[in-house]
């Protein structure tokens, strides 16, 4: 499940967001990803090696560039590059 999320300009992301919950594939441009719930990636696509099967726990930021998002359980909100 993804869900649009509106982003005020002064955050830092001012070209919004998307809240992913799922096991899909997506795909997309994204600078900055936060998890909501702890986060275990299947796949992590983008200018951070290593992310396979990684776990971001609640509350935690990661900073990239990131080009695909799969997750094994757990929720993020990966922000517009």
């Amino acid at each position: 499940m993804s869900t649009n999320v509106n982003i005020k300009s002064n955050s830092g992301a001012s070209n919004g967001g998307t809240v992913y919950s799922d096991t899909s594939v997506y795909t997309g441009t994204w600078f900055r990803i936060d998890a909501l719930s702890d986060a275990v990636f299947t796949t992590l696509t983008g200018n951070v090696s290593g992310m396979g099967s990684t776990t971001l726990k609640a509350g935690q930021s990661l900073y990239g560039s990131f080009t695909a998002i799969t997750l094994a359980s757990g929720a993020v909100v990966a922000y517009n590059d």
